[in-house]
């Protein structure tokens, strides 16, 4: 099948969500589909060559699929989606498509014009989270499309949020959900804990909590920091983040007193399995201020899964529908200060015993990896007819 893969952020890039749609291309395409991304390409590049001369050193590997830019214009100085509808409907209808996906809500409003099929992977149930104006005229816009026969089907991130859009009136036959996935061969790597620490430079003889991932207000780094000062046996190393957020944290953490805590800022994507090697213990964290967590499926976890470490993390629902507290990890009433440092202290003594990271390794080799996502939904696009 010909798939046109649709983003509207600005490619390469480390951000979440670009990650996120280069995996899901990788996968498609390692399962024989014939995979053309269209993007447009980031301010930072000069030209397109040199944007895609950058991917190797951002993802760990040359890409088995097509990227086609396309322009990249702005309304009324905002607005870049839209601004950049006729430029992808152009590319678009250049090609021979069989299908176009997409997960981002605003294409959504044109792709029916598109002249094939469309899938909308859906990542939360608050499309746009500044305007209650244009979330509500996004949200109407997609379930009204979603009972046309131009969308072929929506991929919810969870079953949680598959619920929160039927409720919004989404057809039950029009939705399937399927969880962010691993590339499980960037944790193949036989490194040891040693060798890891020693090739990302440091060097510690407490348990070493590990957390890679955003540095947002809402992520639960204050919490983070608190717990670190209440446990000065451990050491806390935090990788991630913009310059503006680390000033802050930075800046927090001196304020404290704490010198059990580093932070190593942004690392490319292909560097992170090597600092999960390097933990005792890895750390997720979010808030209930996370717009999206109702219904969220956060990458991270299926990384944690795959590194072999052990896992402590929030229970909150659409986590507790990959993971179980004591059978591969460890979790603790999310927005709970007490309840996270207890299940970091209950986690140092179990770090060196294997058996919840093996667990979650397991599960993660046996449902989430890329790949079975992939074949997961194009099983449910055959299922409805598209194959």
């Amino acid at each position: 099948m010909r798939i046109g893969f649709v983003h509207s952020s600005e490619f390469p890039s480390l951000e979440a969500d670009v990650i996120q749609v280069v995996q899901a291309c990788r996968a498609f395409a390692a399962l024989g589909q014939q995979v053309t991304l269209f993007v447009p390409r980031a301010a930072a590049y000069m030209n397109d060559a040199a944007a895609r001369a950058d991917v190797s050193r951002l993802y760990g590997e040359e890409f088995a699929f097509e990227v086609v830019f396309v322009p990249f214009t702005t309304v009324l100085g905002r607005l870049k989606v839209l601004g950049s509808v006729r430029g992808t409907l152009d590319a678009l209808r250049r090609r021979q498509l069989d299908l176009v996906y997409t997960r981002n809500p605003w294409t959504v409003a044109f792709l029916p014009r598109a002249g094939v099929p469309y899938v909308f992977e859906v990542h939360e149930e608050r499309v746009h989270n500044r305007s209650p104006l244009l979330n509500s005229y996004l949200r109407n816009t997609i379930v009204r499309n979603s009972r046309k026969p131009s969308c072929a089907m929506m991929v919810a991130i969870s079953a949680a949020l598959s619920e929160i859009w039927a409720s919004y009136g989404v057809p039950r036959e029009k939705l399937a959900h399927a969880h962010d996935g691993v590339d499980l061969s960037l944790f193949d790597s036989a490194v040891s804990r040693d060798e890891a620490r020693r090739r990302v430079g440091m060097t510690t003889e407490r348990p070493l909590v590990v957390y890679a991932g955003s540095m947002k207000t809402d992520r639960g780094i204050d919490l983070m920091l608190q717990a670190a000062r209440e446990l000065p046996e451990m050491e806390f190393r935090l990788v991630g983040g913009k310059d503006d957020e680390l000033a802050r944290w930075r800046g927090m953490m001196t304020q404290m007193g704490l010198t059990n805590v580093q932070f190593a800022g942004r690392v490319p994507h292909r560097d992170i399995p090597l600092w999960l090697a390097a933990g005792d213990i890895l750390l997720m964290m979010w808030t209930w201020q996370v717009p999206t967590i109702r219904g969220c499926s956060p990458m991270k976890m299926f990384e944690y899964m795959a590194a072999q470490r052990i896992i402590v993390g929030p229970a909150f629902p659409t986590v507790c529908e990959v993971l179980e507290d004591g059978k591969d990890a460890v979790l603790f009433e999310p927005d709970n200060l007490e309840r996270m440092i207890e299940a970091l202290r209950r986690a140092a003594k179990l770090h060196s015993d294997p058996t919840l990271p093996r667990a979650a390794r397991r599960k993660a080799e046996a449902e989430y990896t890329w790949e079975a996502r992939g074949r997961r939904i194009l099983n449910e696009l055959a299922e409805r007819g598209y194959a």
